[in-house]
């Protein structure tokens, strides 16, 4: 999504015909370093994103085994 956005980007500047080939090719540079940028820390995010699913799910089932314990403790008292 991003490299085509940047491809729009640039694509435009040529139809528009910039002034300075120069300029141009340091705002392409630019552009292309902050999708870079952008990907990394998505891909950094999608990375926590996962870690953190993973430790709620194990908190879940420890959660259900401890329910499931108390459950049995109570049944215990009450026979």
């Amino acid at each position: 999504m991003l490299t085509k956005t940047l491809f729009t980007v640039v694509l435009i500047s040529f139809l528009t015909g910039c002034a300075s080939s120069d300029n141009m090719e340091q705002q392409v540079s630019t552009l292309s370093n902050k999708v870079d940028k952008l990907t990394m820390q998505v891909s950094k995010l999608n990375a926590q994103q996962a870690k953190n699913t993973a430790e709620i799910n194990a908190l879940k089932a420890a959660n259900d085994k401890t329910k499931q314990r108390m459950d049995n403790i109570a049944k215990s008292y009450k026979k």
